[in-house]
């Protein structure tokens, strides 16, 4: 891992896929774009995400009412063949005035368990992550958010990813399917969702391919989509349907809950937000997420 990665500029759809096979999607997509490897590897990746949130699901509430200001701590391995590569990315997502921003740490897989019992393990965090800029910083920020928050395991899900890219970089899409939800707080309780997920990232102009594509496989297009929302749903709220993104009277909060604003101010500091924290919702804004 280096801190010089690139960063592009692109428009983000996420499609949900209800009526072809997975073999049926990527004969369609190859058509027109290759498949992407990274370093060689396998082009179908095993995903595992473990999402944190509070015993009464502060972040999943702060989702569906499209606070301005939202963030999620979740932790991420990859893997190829159903055996994961060591450690896992702690990943920071905070998103504040319509802007998406991120942070992360890689995380041994033996410190796994007292991290997230709020142990300071900064020495090994300082071993792992030896030459990505930031990642002391990242830690310290994430410790301090999962102890304001008191934050668990709530969300586990898995699934495979295949990806599609140009040499240029400016096309990249990416299926996810074969996608599972487990429930970690409580009783433990399973659920899949009955869809394959479709995002495709474009610098500049769609190509003409890419509209042909949408139509042939008939691509539902989500204002609204995130993995973590759906596995919550299906999970602990089955009664609002798993695409249920849309707020009610039960879960409308116009006030902003004390511990988001100590996060915000923890943050503020940290990464020198200049904004002020406001109860302001941003219904109409569009929110694709894993």
């Amino acid at each position: 891992m280096t801190g010089t990665d690139l960063t592009f500029k692109r428009k983000e759809r996420k499609y949900i896929i209800l009526e072809h096979t997975f073999d049926e999607i990527i004969k369609e997509i190859e058509q027109h774009i290759p498949l992407y490897s990274f370093q060689e590897e396998p082009p179908l990746t095993n995903i595992e995400t473990t999402y944190l949130d509070t015993s009464d699901f502060l972040f999943y509430f702060e989702y569906l009412n499209q606070r301005s200001f939202r963030f999620k701590i979740r932790l991420r391995r990859y893997g190829h063949d159903g055996i994961f590569k060591p450690g896992y990315l702690v990943e920071l997502k905070i998103k504040h005035k319509a802007i998406s921003s991120k942070k992360r740490f890689l995380l041994p897989d033996e410190n796994f368990a007292a991290f997230l019992k709020g142990e300071d393990i900064l020495p090994q965090v300082k071993k792992a992550n030896e030459g990505l800029v930031g990642a002391q910083k990242t830690y310290k920020m994430i410790r301090d958010l999962i102890r304001i928050n008191q934050l668990v395991p709530v969300l586990r899900t898995s699934y495979e990813r295949i990806s599609f890219q140009k040499k240029s970089k400016r096309v990249r899409i990416t299926v996810d399917h074969n996608i599972n939800h487990t429930g970690l707080w409580g009783k433990e309780k399973k659920e899949t969702l009955d869809a394959t997920v479709l995002e495709s990232k474009i610098m500049g102009k769609s190509p003409k391919w890419h509209k042909k594509m949408v139509n042939l496989l008939s691509l539902l297009r989500q204002s609204r989509f995130s993995k973590f929302s759906t596995g919550i749903n299906s999970i602990y709220f089955p009664e609002r349907g798993k695409y249920n993104f849309n707020v009610d009277n039960q879960f409308l909060r116009p006030e902003i809950p004390d511990k988001i604003v100590q996060s915000f101010d923890l943050l503020k500091k940290a990464l020198k937000m200049k904004d002020e924290l406001t109860p302001d919702t941003s219904q109409n804004d569009s929110d694709s997420d894993d």
